[in-house]
């Protein structure tokens, strides 16, 4: 007789045997029971969790002929008495349960051919007839289409089961006609306990560590545990270890990854390269090593949050006391930093032409992850060392309790008294550099001259009494408080004006609102101190400038030219007749009595230049 593998010869042949589904199984048990079963039934859920062993023992049940009806209870292939329906289905040859892949069936005419063209025929045996589908996500628009309607009303004692690895790939109007069924990884030790009944049933000796590390290779799927248990089998011979593990499956230790992170911890890199060199030289996947080292990564994470929560590290690649003493030296925002670094890793590894470069790189990055500082304790330690403090460290609980008063203070008060030593905290680092002498006391600034408040509104008085304002005297020939000595050894000079040069328009309307708007936004209205000074520089060449040209007063223009026309409104004017033979003047007085051109005057204040008689036009018909 030919070998069968591990993963075949011990798959489940009752419910109870279904590892890690009992929320599935017995549901399915309790239908049977009771005679509430579906005519569709939707498996959903990763590789190798058992969705295609719950089909088959599902059309076991419903097709067993130990009973009259189905049961939870079909026969096993371990029976000698076991029924042939039974026994058909377990060797997938009975003519009554239909089972196929819809990947290689992806065709609507397959689909009819299969399942649409026989469904109307009745079981030849047995009691129902079951369709069983693999990855029914594959299968094309066309070939949903035409299930839908068989899929929601079948002829009697047919019955639909599907199984798929990608739920979202399946159409809403296929999966609301079914029952759905979400099938979960399976932990890590109840593959372990699996694998420890099979080991003892095959007479195997395997250590429980090699056990375990097998067990976390299949992820949470049992096939891929017993495939893998069954290579190393094939590897290591009669007796297995941890060592042929690892050499036959191409994995990392446990004790591999501690010491990878114990490397990171210590800030040393250079053990973590050994193991990269080691890892090159014997072939391995450096890969899985990153996943691997994600994995740890993820599980000390979780025992800082949570832990020890059996739950959340049900599939820890290391114990417990492991992860307490790689945890207790490493805070959350260092786990999270590791984490994003190796994730950084592993996806530059899938197309890098130097994998091991690239491995090497992100593990010295993770080592120099060490060295940085929370911004809350830099604040703290700046802040000590302007008061005159001796810097200490804190830990990172401290520093977080800390924050709050720190984040209150907008700026570094340099006044502040010196605060006491904790007695809690640990010495100070020796790469601190000492404490500095406190910084000398900045002097105060002069106060600056407030402005005076304007005074209360008040109606401006009219222009012409307005007194003119004089330049207040510097006392005693004060010069200005501003040195203008670079004013006179600038290259240009101001263009000197005459006042008969300087125009200036009287408009007392503009003139009230312009005052009366200084004096509202409170701007002082007073000439500069010292102009004379500044400006007498910038006129000309000659010493002491042109000091008549500072105080010209800006000649008012005459506005009577731009004063608007006045026009005498002496009614229509008398007609005038003009001769057969008119004169120019005739022709002027005759226009100027027109109404048109009265109006065209007055409006362009025109005047009239010349007249001229048009010459009369012959026209024949």
């Amino acid at each position: 007789m030919s070998y069968q593998v591990i993963a075949r010869k011990w798959r489940p042949q009752a419910f109870d045997e279904v590892t890690g589904q009992e929320h599935v199984t017995q549901t399915l048990r309790n239908a049977i029971e009771h005679d509430r079963l579906h005519h569709a039934y939707l498996f959903s859920g990763a590789r190798g969790v058992g969705k295609t062993t719950s089909a088959r023992l599902l059309a076991k049940a419903l097709n067993c002929h130990k009973a009259e009806k189905p049961t939870a209870f079909p026969c096993k292939t371990t029976d000698t008495d076991q029924c042939p329906s039974c026994l058909e289905i377990s060797e997938s040859r009975s003519i009554d349960v239909l089972e196929f892949d819809a990947a290689s069936n992806t065709q609507v005419d397959k689909i009819r051919d299969i399942i649409l063209d026989g469904i109307n025929v009745k079981p030849a045996r047995d009691r129902n007839k079951v369709f069983i589908i693999d990855e029914v996500h594959m299968l094309s628009t066309s070939s949903f289409n035409a299930l839908l309607k068989t899929l929601e009303e079948p002829p009697p004692n047919v019955v639909f089961i599907m199984a798929t690895t990608e739920l979202h790939k399946v159409p809403e109007t296929i999966t609301s006609r079914c029952q759905e069924f979400l099938f979960r990884t399976i932990s890590r030790q109840k593959i372990f306990d699996r694998l420890r009944l099979i080991a003892d049933a095959e007479g195997v000796n395997v250590t429980d560590a090699a056990l375990n590390e097998v067990a976390r290779s299949g992820e949470g799927s049992m096939r891929d545990a017993q495939s893998n248990f069954d290579q190393v089998i094939s590897f290591s011979g009669e007796a297995i270890d941890v060592q042929d593990v690892i050499n036959a499956l191409g994995m990392t230790s446990s004790d591999t990854l501690v010491a990878v992170v114990r490397s990171m911890i210590d800030n040393e890199p250079k053990a973590a390269l050994r193991i990269v060199d080691e890892m090159v030289a014997t072939g391995r996947d450096l890969r899985n090593f990153c996943r691997d080292l994600l994995s740890l990564i993820r599980d000390l994470t979780v025992f800082k949050v949570a832990g020890d929560d059996d739950e959340l590290l049900g599939s820890a690649a290391v114990s417990k006391d492991d992860l307490a003493a790689l945890a207790e030296p490493l805070s959350g925002s260092d786990l999270v930093r590791f984490f994003n670094a190796i994730a950084e890793t592993e996806s530059k590894l899938k197309d890098s032409t130097q994998p091991r470069i690239t491995l090497e790189l992100g593990l010295v990055k993770m080592a120099e992850m060490r060295r940085l500082v929370a911004v809350e304790e830099l604040l703290e330690r700046l802040n000590a060392l302007v008061g005159g403090e001796q810097p200490s460290v804190k830990t990172e609980a401290a520093v977080r309790a800390a924050a709050p008063a720190i984040a209150e203070k907008k700026t570094l008060n340099s006044e502040s008294a010196p605060r006491p030593a904790d007695p809690a905290e640990p010495e100070p680092k020796k790469d601190l550099p000492p404490a500095k002498p406190p910084l000398p006391k900045p002097p105060e600034p002069p106060e600056e001259p407030s402005l005076p408040e304007p005074p209360p509104w008040e109606e401006p008085p009219p222009w012409e009494d307005v007194p003119p304002v004089e330049e207040p005297p510097l006392p005693d020939g004060q010069p200005p408080s501003v040195d203008l000595s670079f004013v006179g050894e600038m290259p240009s000079k101001l263009i000197p004006r005459t006042a008969a040069e300087l125009e200036h328009y009287d408009d007392a309307r503009l003139d009230d609102a312009y005052e009366a708007k200084l004096e509202e936004t409170g701007d002082v209205i007073a000439p500069i101190r010292g102009i004379k000074q500044i400006v007498s520089p910038l006129l000309s060449d000659r010493p002491n400038g042109n000091e008549r040209h500072i105080d010209a007063e800006a000649r008012a223009r005459d506005l009577a030219a731009f004063a608007p026309p006045v026009f005498d409104d002496e009614g229509p004017a008398e007609p005038v007749i003009l001769p057969p033979d008119p004169t120019p003047e005739q022709l002027a007085e005759y226009a100027r009595s027109l109404p048109e051109v009265r109006k065209v005057l007055r409006l362009f204040r025109a005047e009239i230049v010349e007249v001229k008689k048009a010459e009369p036009r012959n026209f024949s018909i």
